[in-house]
């Protein structure tokens, strides 16, 4: 069985207390794996708005990718997606590394926007969006 919107919350909750662990006390030293849980965050955020609007459930990358492009309010934040995802890839299968400016000013300027959008959207009142910057302080 597929998560619905509120499992999807759940795994970015859970994603998000990786993320303030592996930013702990450096935020510098697991930058690639904080990229690569950025992104999943992102992902269960488009997943969740998915399944709260149209109950739809996409099981691979390419299919949600041409979805995204289809729907109009997810056209304008797909491009931030995608190099989420392409990030993700760089970091988890080529070793690229990652700094604390490129983090905060594509990274989580991308996730951001995701998040706000979807949350606003989906009206999620009672959720509490996170704010990824207090976790990766400038130098």
């Amino acid at each position: 069985m597929m998560p619905d919107k509120e499992a999807h919350f759940e795994i970015i909750d859970k994603n998000y207390k990786a993320l303030m662990h592996l930013s702990s006390p450096d935020p510098s030293e697991h930058i690639e794996w904080s990229v690569i849980i950025i992104y999943y965050m992102a992902l269960h955020y488009i997943q969740a708005y998915f399944d709260a609007t149209c109950e739809e459930h996409y099981s691979n990358h390419m299919s949600l990718q041409n979805r995204m492009r289809e729907v109009p309010q997810l056209r304008s934040i797909y491009g931030r997606y995608r190099q989420l995802e392409d990030d993700s890839r760089k970091a988890r299968y080529d070793g690229e590394t990652f700094n604390i400016y490129t983090l905060r000013n594509e990274t989580l300027k991308s996730f951001q926007k995701i998040q706000d959008l979807v949350l606003s959207w989906l009206e999620n009142t009672d959720r509490n969006s996170y704010n990824l910057y207090k976790l990766f302080p400038p130098n």
